[in-house]
């Protein structure tokens, strides 16, 4: 299966996905400033206040994960972009964005309870106001700029994905064709998040580093090997290194197959990154546990 040449694959951003961190940081998000230079937190900063938000995004902020109150309706408000009307006025799938979320393995059952599906019903209108404001018209025209920066910046980077990604697209069967690299300048440098849009893999994050692209790739090949393993690893009670506590959710078995998912593919990077890929995925889980 052929995906994009390494000069396709370049790092972008999709003006949905801006408005909600935009929005976001007029309610209040201070995550941008980790790991990042003065210039560049100076320049952000001059967007603080520009445009009066409706009180819709102040609900992303919640207290389900410690270490990121903006998990997982952050991520969620990303999702749930690729699955607008084309005109942004509703939701178009709603029941496909519904079974999405409510099947994902990574958000506990709190997070995703009816709150949710209430808040979420304001989003089309909510994100229509802001992608209609100037003041975000005015920071997407110097996001573009910072974009054409980060893009001289990592092209060797951009091909050894390309490399990487294709060795495991055609040895683990991911029905992956395209690839998107949204890197966003507000949205925190910790925070990684993939989407699939039919067929194109989609990584969004808050800064460009190359094992969190692949990591996050990863994430959807090694899913379904982690289900076909699921009661051995469901049974097996160890707690893996490095990996935090909210990936074990409740501590019920979908909490133990997420933290172990998170666990593999953490080993996996590593190991695909030095050129070490493992003929049969299952056996190499069965490994780990």
């Amino acid at each position: 299966m052929k995906m994009q040449t390494a000069e396709q694959i370049t790092i972008s951003n999709i003006p949905e996905i801006s408005a909600i961190y935009f929005a976001l940081l007029q309610s209040g998000y201070d995550y941008y400033t980790m790991e990042r230079s003065q210039n560049h937190i100076s320049y952000i900063q001059e967007y603080i206040g520009a445009e009066n938000t409706t009180l819709f995004f102040a609900g992303v902020k919640q207290n389900t994960c410690e270490v990121y109150p903006y998990w997982p309706r952050a991520a969620i408000l990303e999702t749930a972009s690729f699955y607008l009307s084309p005109d942004r006025s509703h939701i178009r799938d709603y029941d496909a964005l519904r079974n999405q979320i409510m099947n994902a393995t990574n958000i506990g059952d709190l997070e995703r309870d009816q709150r949710l599906w209430d808040w979420i019903a304001d989003f089309p209108t909510a994100l229509s106001d802001v992608l209609a404001c100037d003041a975000f018209k005015n920071y997407l025209e110097w996001e573009q700029e910072w974009l054409a920066t980060q893009n001289a910046k990592h092209k060797a980077a951009l091909r050894v994905i390309k490399n990487c990604l294709d060795v495991c697209v055609s040895k683990y069967g991911s029905p992956v064709q395209d690839i998107r690299i949204v890197i966003n300048p507000i949205k925190c440098v910790y925070s990684a998040d993939f989407h699939m849009d039919g067929n194109c893999f989609i990584f969004c994050s808050g800064m460009f580093r190359t094992e969190s692209v692949i990591h996050e790739f990863l994430h959807h090949v090694v899913h379904p090997a982690v289900m076909d393993i699921a009661d051995t690893v469901a049974t097996t009670k160890r707690i893996y290194p490095g990996v935090d506590e909210s990936y074990y959710l409740s501590g019920d078995n979908a909490g133990r197959l997420n933290a172990f998912e998170e666990y593999a593919v953490r080993v996996l990077t590593t190991d695909v990154m030095n050129n070490k890929f493992p003929n049969d995925l299952i056996s190499y889980l069965k490994e780990l546990v």
